[in-house]
């Protein structure tokens, strides 16, 4: 894993009407030409993302939006597609122009950010009249256009009255700059204004193993290597977990299923934990003395990127299941699937042999969820390794108040094998809390 994962970074979205000027400012921000830019409305169609650095937000997913005014044939199903956009962001850049007055669908687009929590900056671009053909030469040429010290400031003072005009602007956005995009002059004040924002819902400084590892520490991580495992890596949680690990000067010790009572016993003493995949949850459970707290990257997930204790207190839906029962399976990637798939295959396999058949299941992959849940009897969610903690959040409370029950492939694993109460009992008191 050589690059921070998209899911552990800031997500930053873009909006603006067409031509605003999102393209220019994100490659004014980011100093190198991400977004492509013309004079031409709706050159930017559907939602473009980029992983890169940005100082001093650090590791971060810029998201170009098209224009919220696009009235083309498709423009309607880009506003669905720009809203998902609002839903899984941290942070949102709002553009607007100094030579054109915010409009309606403006308003209805900063509402709608702060409707959804997210900081807002709203960055106003200092177009003015008198310098347009200078601001249009800088867009068609790739040498700089500088504007004189009177020029700056007929747009600094252009902008406050722009501001001071649309009393609404400063109660929708969380902090408010403005710049000549085609310049970088003003790039750094931008930057400043944008790290000082709190994203909404990251992982910020909890970690994966937060309060489970300390210095010195023996964890056994059981990996199996089966069909459905990458070839020639391990995945993202597990790599993460080794990371972790590491990071607190504990010990990661890796084996395989079979392998781990070899392991266990050329210690001295007892590992701290042993952290399994949640598909050998049976057989690591027979495996494991009593004695060692037991979980699975699948469980620690759900306590890293939502709410453990929603997902452990819908296991009782489970029981519930009957023929015709209605199960949603959701996966957060778009991985091939095998033959022995956990999602398509291993869970509703493991349902049928738990006496639960001849379910009514329905499956989702990567960003598709449904906005409806309510007619699901239960959702079964991934880890959620690949999706930002914010998207997962959105995820359980959209279930939590459809009064849909939502668990995960850990939790509920373990529930069918009867081992439940081991599985969480290193987090049993935060669930009660």
């Amino acid at each position: 894993m050589e690059q921070t994962p998209k899911a552990n970074r800031v997500h930053i979205g873009f909006f603006g009407r067409c031509n605003a000027g999102k393209s220019t400012l994100i490659n004014m921000l980011t100093d190198q030409p991400v977004s492509l830019v013309s004079d031409v409305a709706g050159t930017t169609t559907d939602p473009v993302s980029k992983s890169m650095e940005i100082l001093p937000l650090g590791p971060v997913v810029i998201t170009d939006t098209a224009g919220i005014d696009d009235t083309t044939e498709l423009g309607a199903l880009r506003m669905e597609k720009t809203e998902e956009v609002v839903k899984k962001i941290n942070l949102a850049v709002y553009v607007l122009r100094t030579d054109e007055e915010p409009t309606s669908d403006d308003m209805h687009w900063l509402g709608l950010l702060k409707q959804n929590n997210v900081p807002v900056a709203l960055f106003v671009n200092e177009i003015n009249t008198e310098n347009k053909e200078k601001v249009e030469l800088n867009t068609a040429n790739t040498d700089k256009v500088e504007l004189n010290t009177a020029d700056k400031e007929n747009h600094e003072s252009n902008t406050s009255a722009y501001i001071k005009s649309h009393k609404g602007l400063s109660d929708l956005a969380t902090v408010i700059g403005s710049a000549d995009f085609t310049s970088n002059t003003k790039r750094i004040e931008l930057l400043d204004l944008l790290g000082g924002l709190t994203p909404l819902d990251v992982e910020g400084e909890q970690t994966l193993l937060q309060g489970l590892v300390e210095e010195g520490d023996a964890i056994i991580l059981v990996c199996p290597i089966d069909s459905a495992a990458p070839k020639g890596r391990l995945i993202l949680p597990q790599v993460q977990t080794i990371r972790e690990i590491l990071d607190y000067k504990g010990l990661a010790l890796v084996c395989q299923t079979e392998e781990l009572p070899s392991m266990i016993n050329s210690l001295t003493h007892p590992p701290k934990m042993v952290i399994c995949d949640s598909q050998a949850f049976d057989r690591v459970d027979e495996l494991t003395p009593h004695t060692i707290p037991l979980t699975s990257f699948s469980i620690l997930m759900a306590r890293f990127k939502g709410k453990l204790q929603d997902l452990v207190a819908s296991v009782n839906a489970i029981k519930n299941l009957k023929p015709g029962s209605k199960v949603l399976i959701s996966e957060g990637c778009t991985h091939r699937r095998q033959c022995d798939d956990i999602g398509t295959v291993k869970i509703p396999n493991l349902l049928k042999k738990q006496g639960h058949t001849d379910l009514q299941l329905e499956f989702t992959s990567g960003g598709a969820f449904p906005k409806d849940v309510s007619q699901y009897d239960l959702i079964i969610h991934c880890g959620a390794c690949m999706l930002t903690r914010r998207e997962v959040l959105r995820r359980i409370e959209c279930a939590v108040v459809q009064g849909t029950p939502i668990v995960n492939y850990g939790v509920l694993i373990a529930a069918l094998h009867g081992i439940l109460e081991r599985a969480i009992s290193p987090f049993i008191d935060e669930i009660k809390g």
